[in-house]
This record gives structure tokens, C-alpha cells and sequence, in this order.
């Protein structure tokens, strides 16, 4: 095996992980919102996925998608798909550590002296909600851009193999 290779696997292998474990949260919600004395558990259960795997896992992926691009010699800013994954990534990790951490945070906090059926608790879960979708749709677009390589331009039609 190629050291491209170990890095184009360990590339998919993190994103795997990542996108998996983010799209696992709305299943531990939705199950949470039905027993609801399980909220908790959830939502910590969420925060130690996010910040122990998944966050390391898009970190992970960011360092072995430049690594194949160092190695290819491939420019980002002239692969539009590239240049486009770039830009999602950027924004995901704002709205990812901008937004959804602190959130999630405050949503666990508000849990635990609120409660569940307060106000204040279920303004925190709707913007949570919110902010999760963001991210899910910018995970998809993400994943879109990786595995089908839309071409801008006409120029980097020799890098698309890549």
C-alpha cells in the first residue's frame, strides 16, 4: 500500500466517523424528546461524541485532504471542488465551534436548572434544532463535493481522478 493510499483512507475513514456521529445526534434527540427523562443523558452523550470523536475526526480529515493535496500537487484555488469543500469546511467549523458547541452547552446547562418544560429550555432546543440542521445540510453538501468532484473548470478535468 501507497502512503497516498494509508492517507486517502485514513482521509475517508475520519469523515466516516465524523459525519456519522453528527448524523447521529438527531437520532439521540428525537429518542431523548420521547423519554424525556433521558434528556440529559443525551445531550451529554452528544457533547462527548462531539468534542471526543467527531470534532477530531473533521480535524483529522482537514489534515489528510491537504496532505493528497500537497501530494498531487493540486492548487486549491484552481479545482473548484476543492476550493468549494474548502469554503464548506471553513464555514461548518464556524458554525460548528461558533455556534453549535456553545449552544449545546447552554442547552445542557438550561436543563439542568431549568428543566425540561421551561421557557427558557425550549428556546435553547429550537435554536439547537436550528443550528444542527445547518450543519447537517453543510455536511451534505460537504460529502457531495468529496465524492462526486463537480468541475468548474475546464482546466482541472485532469485532476478529477484524484
Amino acid at each position: 500500500m501507497s502512503l497516498y493510499t494509508f492517507i486517502k483512507f485514513l482521509h475517508i475513514l475520519s469523515a466516516i466517523i465524523a459525519i456519522g456521529f453528527n448524523f447521529s445526534y438527531a437520532v439521540w434527540t428525537a429518542r431523548a424528546k420521547k423519554a424525556k427523562e433521558h434528556t440529559l443523558f443525551a445531550l451529554k452523550g452528544i457533547k462527548a461524541l462531539d468534542d471526543w470523536l467527531a470534532n477530531p475526526s473533521y480535524i483529522l480529515s482537514l489534515i489528510t485532504g491537504h496532505i493528497m493535496v500537497w501530494m498531487t500537487g493540486m492548487n486549491i484555488l484552481k479545482v473548484s471542488w476543492l476550493l468549494y469543500a474548502e469554503f464548506t469546511f471553513a464555514l461548518m467549523g464556524i458554525v460548528g465551534f461558533g455556534f453549535y458547541s456553545p449552544v449545546l452547552r447552554k442547552q445542557i446547562k438550561t436543563l439542568q436548572q431549568q428543566g425540561i418544560d421551561s421557557a427558557a429550555y425550549k428556546a435553547v432546543d429550537k435554536k439547537q434544532t436550528r443550528i444542527g440542521f445547518t450543519l447537517f445540510v453543510l455536511a451534505l453538501v460537504l460529502l457531495v463535493l468529496m465524492v462526486f468532484k463537480p468541475m468548474w473548470q475546464s482546466n482541472s478535468l485532469a485532476l478529477y481522478s484524484c
